[in-house]
């Protein structure tokens, strides 16, 4: 129960007079109580033996309005007796109360004894209390009593006491008592008895009330010191204007005032310092209510003299205090300063797993305000608050906490403070003791598996803190399905342990394999240990599989072996071979005269060998060998093609260097012999002076080349001298080509001699002159013919007359002109390494100086055409040159730089480009996936603060298995693990194979920021095409490069349009080739690509980017498969490392309907909504060079401009006529069951 005590408790003094006597005092009328009617008038007489004086409590005269009456007090002395006269006239109800007839002076009144007093009632027919209508405010400290003055003006009004509108009664905790002529006394109350307090009067049916509001303020023992901010800056500088902001948080009901100090007064009356009033504001903190009190104290025009100490003062209602100060100290505008302290100088915490958070304040000390970032151990930026690491910043204090610790958050965390001024670095670190974490590096290994007798090195990556011990052991299964029961320790000096941080260590074991069985990596520390298990199986051929045999083979060889291997340990004994026939048809290899199967097992593993014997013309085609997966019972199938071709004799390329080079000694020669047919494959050997011509071990002066096909020597010498024959032979036959060597510079003994010599030599030259003239006027004449075919006449000046608007320019960018200002001279380009080739052509890293700028090299990179190559080849790269001269520049393509083509007569082009380090990015998520940062929470949203590998410190789980088979399915046209028509280890012509060159280069992981802003980058270069008119054709990762600054750029755009329609390829060889897992239905259905079919190779494209460079639809392996899936609405399933948000992008590229696709501006502004803020203006601002480059150095005519939009609409509506600026694919064939078996193979593919 709560108790109220009384009234405010104010110690009562008692004055103790010596020699006080009693006084004789009265009082007319001598009544305890009167009771008088509103508006009559009363005279109280007092007399006494010493001066009396009348006295009575008042109400604030402010807080009285309705009050009539009027009080007089008269004192005089009669009869030898002192009287006071009390004279109230038209008595107020407001009136009632005591009166008091004390002795002057009042020392003489001690207690009550020495006074007399009546008390008056004022009775009045409406106004029952005589309380002034007014609400009231009644306060006091905890515990103090409070006295609410509920008195009737009657005594025989009743009173009733209420709390928030109830009666209060005995079961309400509250203590109280009720005087008529004192009011409702509330007994030590407390904080939560404050509220709402009602007196109702009851009188003749008549009431009365009135309102009180109590505030029960806390009791404050220790008050709360108040903070000083300094709202500008603490770098005050002289001339500047400061102001400080003082406040308080008080709990809720604990009254306070605020006050400033300052050391000079004087500034306050000359309104230097102003100090403005108090504010209070109520609110939540913590869910608590808390009163916030402020102050604030302006200085203008800050001079030396301020300086000083400034204090602010908080005081409570019980008369506590509590101040801070602030200490001004002023600078000149010169001054700059940086300085990073570790609050408590505890830099490193080591602390359990399961924590709930670590924290750490850096304390800062700068002026000009500096620009801090926090970055974590992977070294990345971090950024928003995150449930697990948040940074709060002040003006000089920046704290970073990490909660709920786990291993991976370990590692060092560095701050980064730069106000231009100064720059400085802070770093602490974080070490969470936890039991090991392991791993067994092989994740990426379709099948575990090991090749018998070689050693081998496997790692297994620890992470855990203390630094765990590692073990490893084996347990040996000389049967595969069956293991022996004990584990094998591995002595320690197999196997090392390289350390890479506190925290982390990889150890690397080298293991001799003569026997599989199942590795154990063995962790441990003080907080456990943690084992990892890995199948190590032996396989005596590659990979478990092996499909040997000769893809080409010559009509009347005798024999010719397919063979056929799996392990054991994956795979089934039981080994089927078939055949397609021509029509598609998969049926079983019968045995006969013409076919053997033999089986020879091994240890490891299942041999079949199908021999064909007596092999002729009908043995073309495919056969298979199909063998079944052990547990999964999945078919897998091995492809062997087969191409038997009729015998001839191998020829030799006449055009080739003279036969007799004449040279001084130290010179270089070299001579071809370039080989244009033969069958069987010939061999080439080179002869000197009739006998075989060897070449000494590390010979690096006389060097073979191109497969034996050029002979070089660097720098010859007179034993060099003689005749060279190569000769070319298969079993059909051979043939050669002599070239001769003589040096114009041998000595000689007699000067005769000489001269017979030198007339013998001058008549060879002229004799070899005038053979070299002639070859040189037939191989100019052939070359004009040559290059006259590949559309080159006219490759300088053009023929721009004959320019047609409805055609793509990939069609005839030979009409245009070439530009020269683009050339670029031959002896300031210096060559380097190879970066990548194709089927013909070929990528040379490279230095170019002054390409740029005039005085500075630049890496860059060399385009060319392999030598000897199919004219054709040659005129690609002219258009590729042209098209990217009026093509202009943009920040997402591979920009040309320069180009040399002075030696274009002789088929030497070389197109100077921009240099990608990193090479495709296909390559380099192969590379890189091992440590890819998944950014997708599991419930779908992009979380960029998460910056740890896949939350686990070695990899993220993604399927990698290696596609050396092909699954068993409905027959049809075979589509390579690339993703293209048939044979694997063919290229598309086009293709450059762009690799990277950073082998020594630190990368860092791969997010998912990177992906999408690798995407947005693409679909803007796209964009920028389409804008242009230009198409693709044949979009993919591969075309995609790596630059500096994570900056992608598109490459061979137009380059795969201006092959498919190139008729020397279409009938060639079997080496055809189609992008179809990357083609849009109405290009395979109806051979059509146009700016729409880029669209869905963009979305596949998407799909390759966020599975990590997966070959799409990885389970689908045959041409009819895929073409019914996609007519059929199958569309690959969402990518492991998307969202539905991205994978929606991916579908809408996927509509059946072209024009329903989205615009590549739609996708580049759909995806830019995905990057982290200022990501999209960054390359937006970094673009901006490249379209001032485009405004600046502009054509006189933009012939692009002139051309039709290669839309779908477009294409579509002239593709009988096939002539437009889309790729049209013509039919040659009639047949529809060999258009389904080989779709477009007569129209559209290539060697």
């Amino acid at each position: 129960m709560i108790h109220f005590t009384c009234g405010l408790c104010v110690p009562i003094v008692t004055a103790v007079l010596s020699a006080v006597t009693a006084v004789d005092i009265q009082i007319w009328p001598d009544v305890p109580e009167l009771t008088l009617t509103s508006g009559a008038d009363l005279t109280l007489k007092c007399t006494g033996d010493v001066p009396v004086k009348w006295n009575y409590s008042q109400f604030d005269p402010n807080l009285i309005i309705e009050k009539t009456s009027s009080i007089t007090i008269s004192q005089g002395l009669a009869n030898n007796s002192h009287i006071s006269l009390l004279t109230l006239s038209r008595a107020s109800y407001l009136d009632t109360g005591y009166y008091y007839c004390d002795p002057l002076p009042e020392e003489l009144k001690v207690d009550e004894q020495n006074s007399k007093k009546i008390y008056l009632f004022i009775q009045h027919e409406s106004h029952l209390l005589a309380v002034p209508g007014n609400l009231y405010a009644l306060s006091q400290d905890e515990y103090g009593n409070v006295i609410i003055p509920c008195r009737p003006t009657s005594p025989e009004v009743n009173v009733t006491l209420l709390k928030d509108d109830v009666e209060i009664t005995d079961t309400d905790n509250i203590e109280y008592e009720y005087d008529q002529k004192i009011g409702y006394t509330l007994r030590s109350p407390s904080v939560r008895d404050s509220g709402s307090f009602s007196c109702v009067s009851y009188k003749n049916n008549i009431n009365d009330s009135r309102e009180f509001n109590v505030f029960i303020n806390p009791l404050v023992h220790n008050v709360v010191m108040p903070y000083i901010n300094n709202t500008d800056s603490d770098h005050v500088i002289i001339g500047q204007n400061l102001s400080l902001n003082c406040s308080v948080i008080m709990d809720l009901g604990v009254s306070f005032t605020l006050h400033w100090i300052v050391p000079d007064q004087q500034k306050l009356r000359d309104r230097h310092v102003i100090i403005e009033k108090e504010r209070f504001v109520n609110g939540l903190k913590h869910g608590i209510s808390k009163s916030v009190g402020s102050r604030l104290m302006k200085i203008q025009n800050v001079t030396t003299e301020d300086e000083g100490r400034y204090d602010c003062e908080v005081t409570v209602h019980s008369g506590h205090k509590n101040h801070a100060s602030y200490t001004l100290k002023t600078y000149t505008p010169d001054v700059t300063y940086l300085n990073l302290t570790v609050r408590g100088g505890v830099n490193k915490i080591i602390s359990k797993a399961g924590t709930l958070k670590v924290q750490w304040i850096i304390e800062i000390l700068a002026y000009p305000k500096p620009t801090l970032v926090w970055k974590d151990p992977d070294g990345r930026e971090i950024g928003m608050n995150t449930e697990k690491i948040s940074v709060e910043n002040d003006k000089t204090t920046s704290k970073l906490v990490i909660y709920n610790l786990q291993l991976f958050d370990s590692g060092m965390y560095e701050l980064t403070a730069d106000n231009d001024a100064h720059r400085q670095h802070i770093s602490v670190t974080l070490l969470v003791k936890e039991r090991p974490l392991v791993e067994i590096d092989n994740k990426f290994m379709a099948k575990p598996i090991y090749d018998v007798g070689k050693f081998h090195n496997i790692s297994c990556r620890v992470a855990g803190y203390p630094l765990p011990e590692v073990e490893w052991t084996l347990q040996k299964c000389p049967n595969h399905s069956k293991c022996e029961d004990s584990y094998n320790k591995i002595p320690r000096n197999m196997y090392k342990e390289t350390v890479m941080s506190e925290t982390f260590l990889i150890s690397t074991i080298n293991i001799f394999s003569t026997e599989s069985g199942i590795l154990a990596c063995n962790a441990t520390n003080e907080y456990g240990n943690t084992i990892y298990t890995s199948n190590f199986i032996m396989t005596d051929i590659p990979n478990g599989l092996t499909n040997k045999g000769p893809p080409i083979v010559v009509e009347g060889d005798y024999n010719v072996t397919l063979e056929c291997g799996a392990s054991k340990y994956y795979y089934h004994h039981d080994i089927k071979w078939t055949y397609q026939t021509l029509i598609g048809e998969e049926v079983p290899v019968n045995i006969n005269d013409n076919f053997i199967i033999t089986n020879n097992d091994t240890q490891f593993s299942y041999r079949s060998n199908l021999i064909i014997k007596n092999v002729t013309n009908k043995d073309n085609g495919t056969y298979f060998c199909t063998v079944l997966e052990v547990n999964k019972e999945d078919k897998v199938k091995l492809i062997f093609p087969l191409i038997v071709k009729k015998p001839h004799i191998p020829l030799i390329n006449k055009v080739s260097n003279s036969s007799i080079r004449s040279v001084k000694t130290g010179q270089p020669v070299q001579w071809h012999c370039y080989v244009s047919d033969g069958m069987p494959p010939p061999t080439i050997l080179w002869y000197k002076n009739g006998q075989l011509f060897h070449l000494a071990k590390n010979d690096t002066r006389v060097l073979l080349a191109d497969k034996n096909q050029t002979l070089i020597i660097r720098f010859t010498a007179l034993e060099d001298e003689g005749s060279y024959t190569c000769n070319v032979s298969n079993r059909i036959g051979s043939s050669t080509l002599t070239n001769s060597l003589i040096f114009i510079d041998r000595p000689t003994e007699h000067e005769h001699f000489g001269f017979i010599a030198f007339c013998t030599v001058s008549t060879i030259l002229l004799g070899v002159l005038m053979i070299g003239c002639a070859i040189h006027l037939r191989r100019e004449q052939k070359l004009k013919q040559e290059l006259a075919l590949a559309g080159l006449l006219h490759f300088e000046n053009g023929a721009v007359e004959s320019w047609n608007p409805d055609l793509g320019i990939e069609e005839q960018a030979e009409l245009l002109p070439y530009d020269k200002r683009w050339e670029f001279p031959r002896d300031k380009l210096k060559l380097g390494k190879q970066l990548g080739s194709g089927a013909f052509g070929i990528v040379f890293k490279a230095e170019a100086m002054g390409i740029i700028d005039k005085d500075t090299t630049t890496t860059v990179a060399v385009k060319m055409v392999k030598p000897n190559t199919d004219p054709s080849y040659i005129k690609a790269l002219a258009s590729e040159l042209k098209i990217m001269i009026h093509l202009g520049r943009h920040l997402n393509v591979v920009n040309l730089l320069g180009a040399y083509t002075g030696n274009i007569n002789k088929r030497e082009l070389m197109v100077i480009v921009e240099y990608c380090r990193f090479g495709n990015i296909h390559q380099y998520l192969l590379k890189q996936r091992d440590r890819f940062v998944n950014q997708i929470t599991p419930d779908g949203y992009l979380d960029y603060d998460i910056n740890t590998i896949s939350k686990n410190p070695f990899y993220v789980n993604i399927p990698n298995k290696i596609e050396l088979c092909t699954k068993v399915d409905d027959s049809g046209t075979q589509i390579g693990s690339d993703g293209y028509l048939v044979p694997d280890e063919v290229e598309p012509e086009w293709r450059t194979n762009y690799r990277g060159d950073y082998k020594n280069l630190t990368v860092k992981p791969i997010c998912t920021h990177d992906l999408i802003c690798w995407s947005f980058q693409v679909a803007r270069g796209m964009e920028y095409l389409a804008s242009r008119k230009i198409l693709h054709g044949d979009l993919a990762t591969r075309n995609i490069l790596l630059a500096e600054e994570n900056i992608v750029k598109i490459c061979d755009f137009g380059f795969a349009k201006t092959m498919y329609n190139n008729e020397n390829y279409k009938k060639k060889s079997d080496k055809d080739l189609l992008p179809v897992k990357w083609m849009a239905i109405e290009s395979l259905r109806d051979r059509v690509f146009s700016t729409q079919s880029d669209v869905w190779a963009f979305g596949v494209v998407l799909w390759e980017i966020f599975s990590l460079a997966v070959t799409p639809y990885p389970n689908v392996q045959k041409f009819n498969e895929l073409f019914n899936k996609l007519i059929e609405g199958y569309r690959m399933e969402q990518p492991k490392f998307a969202n539905s948000e991205i994978y929606n992008i991916m579908l809408d590229c996927w509509k059946v309907v072209p024009m329903s696709r989205p615009t590549f501006t739609d996708l580049s502004e759909r995806l830019s909504d995905l990057l982290q803020d200022g990501t999209k203006s960054h390359y937006m601002n970094l673009n901006e060079v490249y379209m001032r480059m485009n405004t600046e150095g502009g054509h006189s005519t933009d012939y692009l401009s002139l051309l039709t939009e290669p839309t779908y609409l477009n294409c579509s509506t002239v593709s009988e006529n096939n002539s437009n600026s889309c790729l049209n694919i013509s039919e040659h064939s009639e047949n529809r069951d060999d258009l389904e078996l080989k779709p477009m193979l007569n129209s559209a593919m290539f060697d």
